[in-house]
């Protein structure tokens, strides 16, 4: 190996435990319970701890004591959202009724339910960057190409 053998001054060493080093995965998962309410149902509880830890990763850090009630909504939401799609797949989208003109197959009011409150948890799994394009979108820094250091005689 080329160049000067590093001496035992230069070395910075790793930050502790308690001091906010690496294990972000632990961190997350502390930062989630930490931030729970404490009066959810078991499913809707299993929602939040599978969805809350990368959120509270601090690499992301997007959940946080403002925003946890509507991350709180989203959890609802979804729980909602499994047992009507559990419901329709056992009972099926539609029915049959009797009419003046026949019979007639007709949407059940589950699938009316099922499609707003996917659009609800869509929305809300939107604001908190749970979809790649949201990510994206979370992740740019701005406009490229400006450059607004120049003067150019306007004020």
């Amino acid at each position: 190996m080329k160049g000067r053998k590093p001496s035992s001054e230069n070395v910075v060493p790793l930050k502790s435990e308690d001091g906010g080093g690496a294990n972000f995965e632990a961190r997350a998962a502390a930062r989630a319970r930490e931030l729970r309410p404490a009066e959810l149902p078991f499913d809707v509880r299993a929602i939040y701890d599978r969805i809350a830890p990368p959120l509270c990763d601090p690499r992301k850090n997007r959940l946080n004591e403002t925003n946890i009630f509507m991350f709180e909504q989203l959890c609802w939401t979804i729980s909602r959202y499994e047992k009507l799609r559990l419901d329709v797949r056992e009972n099926g989208e539609t029915y049959e009724s009797e009419t003046r003109n026949g019979v007639q197959l007709k949407s059940r009011p589950e699938v009316g339910q099922l499609n707003e409150t996917w659009r609800q948890m869509r929305a809300l799994a939107s604001d908190f960057g749970m979809t790649p394009s949201a990510e994206r979108g979370l992740q740019t820094s701005g406009q490229m190409g400006f450059n607004f250091d120049d003067d150019d005689g306007f004020d």
